[in-house]
């Protein structure tokens, strides 16, 4: 604080008109710090969202005192906390260059998680086609083997078949009587056939669509020229089979 009287004078004995009555302060500012952050990233597994973070933290080298930011190994939360291990491969000069590797090391935590996303909807489309796909193969075999009663355990009571030629409909029987007398009849085409479920399977539940192939009973069965290739779309309700589309 600094102080003059208002009679005090200059060094000639003159009176100063303005004379100092001031308080002034020292401010010591601190050395400027760079904000923490801990950028967040979303990644698009198909549409399933998933995020990541790169949590940089302040670090120091401690051979030359030399002062920077360094990464933690924790890619997948925000850790505040900063208890993860640390990444001791370098010592970054900015927060901007820590995020530029950290971004480039997300890349290898991203694929590998993504690989485990995709092995795991395998998974879970096997699991969901498994009881589908038993009922059509068991279908299929007793047909292949005339097995009537087999047959018929997989229909429904008001099962719809349909024989279809160059997207036409042909034939049309509905209800599992209907059905059951269609199986009997000279005109029947699925017993006996020993019907190749290929190996492609079309799921659009309900509807499954599978291709066959067989041998006509009137070829050489020893020549792969003489195989013939049709088409199934099967629908499924509750368990049982709702519908057939054959397409010959």
């Amino acid at each position: 604080m600094r102080y003059q009287s208002e009679l005090s004078t200059d060094g000639w004995g003159r009176q100063i008109e303005n004379p100092l009555n001031e308080t002034k302060y020292l401010v010591k500012t601190s050395a400027s710090k760079p904000e923490k952050f801990s950028p967040k990233i979303k990644v698009l597994f198909e549409d399933k969202e998933e995020y990541y973070f790169i949590n940089i933290v302040d670090g120091i080298n401690k051979t030359t005192d030399e002062k920077g930011f360094l990464l933690l190994d924790d890619f997948k939360t925000k850790n505040e906390d900063g208890n993860a291990e640390i990444l001791k491969d370098k010592l970054y000069k900015s927060p901007q260059e820590a995020f530029q590797w950290g971004f480039y090391k997300i890349s290898d935590v991203v694929e590998n998680d993504f690989n485990i996303y995709l092995e795991n909807k395998k998974k879970e489309i096997r699991e969901i086609q498994k009881l589908p796909r038993k009922i059509i193969r068991d279908f299929i075999n007793a047909c292949n083997s005339s097995d009537e009663s087999n047959i018929l355990k997989h229909l429904d009571e008001q099962i719809i078949f349909e024989k279809r030629k160059n997207w036409k409909t042909i034939f049309e029987v509905e209800g599992i009587s209907k059905f059951k007398e269609y199986l009997s009849s000279s005109e029947q085409e699925l017993c006996g056939k020993d019907f190749k479920i290929r190996s492609s399977w079309n799921f659009n539940l309900p509807n499954v669509t599978i291709g066959v192939k067989y041998f006509p009973s009137s070829v050489d069965k020893g020549s792969k020229f003489n195989l013939k290739y049709e088409q199934m779309t099967i629908t499924l309700d509750n368990n049982k089979i709702v519908g057939i589309i054959y397409e010959i």
